[in-house]
């Protein structure tokens, strides 16, 4: 019996030792595809020619949640047998870009300045619809942190998640002020306000419609408040942040004291390329058209979107994109004013 236990032990090591390998192989395989660097997680089902994926940006703005809301719309009223639209989180507008460029979603919400930019590089882009204008906000700790504050602080801020176009704007503000300061290390998207209520962070930097839920948590339930510009900060800024405008928020819009927030805001707009088909993209110019007062009063930001033909030409026309197809077409509905001739489609479409 002692010598047939000798021989059986070194059989099962063996199978302890190819079950060992074989783990190993399949950890090792699986950290290599989780260090594989992506712009957007987005998940393989939606690579579906049956989903119509609108790319939108993080939760902390108001591109992802007026993203489910057009998407949500879109469905009620969309023939499911063509297909449905699917709302999905992104780093926002110059990863948006990206994955249009990839053919990984249909449409995307982008400032028209990161839009006429991709265009110089893609010249499928095009611009579908307006948008609200994005207005930024920067939200600083509160008082009893630091009561002698001065922008941006003395600890690192939240610029906007890496390589976004909040990111963009952050640094180039610190630039047109001539401040030399760096972005915060990781934080989860979930921790941003919380950490500037304990004054952890110098600032976080909010670019997004209004009102915006981040904000106000951050003033009503942390006692945060917003930096607010002198006319003098703001032609710097203005002259360094690409189609940025002066944007005044009125006293009181959050909170009672809060006092009335001289900052910027830019236009965004909706975009696609010549790859979606003109009457798809006739059915979202119909929708939101058609949808404006419901959208309005499920989302306050699309309060800022032109209802009318000329603001719409005039917006879509600054931006340098040639319209797409389908728009021409809906804006041919609602005037045959509107030019339809693509000699003239570089500079967005423009009034007769």
């Amino acid at each position: 019996m002692k010598h047939k236990n000798n021989n059986i032990t070194p059989i099962i090591l063996l199978l302890v030792f190819i079950l060992i390998a074989v783990v190993t192989l399949a950890i090792i395989s699986i950290s290599e595809e989780d260090l594989e660097e992506v712009s957007a997680p987005v998940p393989p089902h939606l690579y579906s020619s049956s989903q119509q994926v609108i790319g939108t940006g993080n939760k902390l703005g108001t591109y992802f949640p007026g993203g489910q809301l057009l998407a949500k719309w879109f469905n009620d009223h969309v023939d499911k047998s063509g297909g449905s639209f699917k709302a999905f989180e992104t780093n926002g507008s110059i990863d948006n870009v990206k994955l249009l460029n990839s053919k990984i979603i249909q449409f995307g919400m982008a400032e028209a300045r990161i839009v006429k930019e991709a265009y110089k590089e893609n010249s499928n882009i095009r611009v579908v619809w307006p948008l609200w204008v994005d207005v930024v906000q920067i939200i600083r700790p509160p008082q009893k942190f630091v009561p002698d504050y001065v922008f941006p602080g003395e600890n690192r801020g939240f610029w906007g998640q890496k390589n976004s176009s909040t990111a963009r704007t952050t640094k180039e503000i610190l630039d047109a002020l001539k401040i030399n300061s760096k972005p915060s290390k990781y934080i989860p998207m979930n921790s941003i306000i919380s950490y500037v209520g304990d004054g952890k962070l110098g600032f976080a930097m909010i670019q997004a419609g209004i009102p915006n839920h981040s904000v106000s948590d951050s003033l009503l339930f942390y006692n945060c408040e917003l930096i607010s510009f002198t006319p003098e900060q703001l032609d710097l800024i203005r002259s360094k942040v690409s189609t940025s405008m002066n944007y005044r928020l009125p006293a009181g819009y959050y909170k009672e004291d809060q006092p009335e927030i001289n900052t910027i805001a830019l236009p965004n707009v909706l975009v696609s390329t010549t790859e979606t088909s003109p009457e798809l993209v006739e059915f979202v110019a119909e929708m939101v058209l058609s949808g404006s007062q419901k959208l309005k009063g499920r989302f306050k930001a699309f309060e800022t979107v032109p209802q009318d033909k000329e603001s719409i030409v005039k917006i879509l026309g600054e931006t340098g994109v040639p319209l797409h197809e389908g728009t021409r077409r809906w804006l041919q509905k609602m005037s045959n004013q509107f030019e339809t001739s693509d000699s003239n489609s570089n500079n967005g479409g423009e009034l007769k």
